[in-house]
């Protein structure tokens, strides 16, 4: 098997993991997540040893369409992901202002019907 169709191959693994955790991210299933992003990672570093790139420098497959149309896939579904992990903290964030607004309500009326005490003044005698 040559370089090519070992990054073919490699690339096509990573993008079915991207597939899988992308589903996973929308069940929720964060544990399985969890797991799919190590198996990602292995997948990298196995593309990184594949061919050995200088900062800045770009793989001789850049220009291969099959290359550039799995690698498009993966940052679609990369970008979907995203897209959809900021909804959710969006949501999550006006969630907890609002119970932070309905804690704040309540402490105060909560505070308008409870009797107040009168101040306490300690004075000691010797």
């Amino acid at each position: 098997m040559d370089e090519r169709q070992k990054l073919l191959r490699l690339l096509c693994v990573l993008r079915d993991l991207a597939s899988t955790e992308s589903q996973a991210l929308r069940k929720g299933a964060f544990s399985q997540i969890d797991r799919i992003q190590v198996e990602k990672e292995s997948v990298r570093t196995q593309i990184d040893e594949l061919e050995t790139l200088s900062e800045g420098e770009v793989s001789r497959h850049a220009g291969d369409e099959d290359v550039k149309q799995i690698v498009a896939q993966i940052m679609q579904m990369d970008r979907e992901s995203n897209e959809h992990l900021l909804r959710e903290m969006d949501a999550l964030k006006v969630e907890a202002d609002n119970q932070s607004q309905a804690r704040t309500n309540i402490r105060r009326v909560q505070g308008a019907y409870t009797k107040r005490l009168s101040p306490v003044n300690w004075e000691a005698y010797t």
